[in-house]
């Protein structure tokens, strides 16, 4: 058998080469190796080599055999093992309680003492979805304040529990104009 052909790393034959090629081969193969791993990983430095990300936040590079064309068209994905960064507020009351999804997907929180007007921060942009879990504790204890984004079903907000846990979920699909929000209350 001949020398295979590649220029990218996908393109590369794992039975190659086979038994009983030439000897005199092995060279041709190795240049065909060095010029693929240099064609996938183009670096001119010595340092280790990491895709440039630059303008290609939330993107994976693609599988179209040339390894350089980034994708944010995840097709059929499955996930396993998937967990969310939980931001811990722990006790608040008081003055306004921003949740900033740059912090995480989901919060727990207790009201304690005094009235708590939510805000929500870093959504993501117009057109991709997002969301986040509040997990909160005597939210019903004091005066809770939603804010003006936040939609409810019949337009009213939930009665939160004075003493246990209420579960709310938001979702927004143009980057935070609206929240659509559901709440599971007495989590008991």
């Amino acid at each position: 058998m001949g020398v295979e052909s590649a220029s990218w790393v996908t393109q590369l034959d794992a039975t190659n080469p086979v038994v009983g090629d030439p000897v005199g081969e092995g060279d041709d193969h190795l240049r065909m190796i060095k010029t693929v791993l240099k064609n996938s990983f183009p670096s001119s430095s010595t340092s280790a080599i990491v895709p440039n990300v630059s303008g290609n936040q939330n993107k994976l590079l693609s599988t179209d055999g040339t390894d350089n064309v980034w994708t944010s068209n995840v097709v059929n994905a499955e996930l396993k093992n998937y967990s969310e960064t939980t931001n811990v507020i722990g006790s608040i009351g008081g003055g306004t309680q921003d949740l900033d999804l740059s912090l995480g997907n989901v919060f727990s929180a207790t009201v304690n003492t005094s009235a708590t007007t939510f805000t929500f921060s870093n959504p993501p942009a117009s057109g991709t979805a997002g969301s986040f879990t509040l997990i909160l504790t005597n939210g019903g204890s004091q005066t809770v304040t939603w804010p003006a984004s936040a939609k409810w079903g019949g337009g009213t907000s939930p009665t939160l529990t004075a003493s246990g846990v209420d579960v709310l979920a938001f979702i927004t699909v143009d980057g935070g104009t609206n929240w659509y929000g559901f709440a599971h209350t007495n989590m008991s």
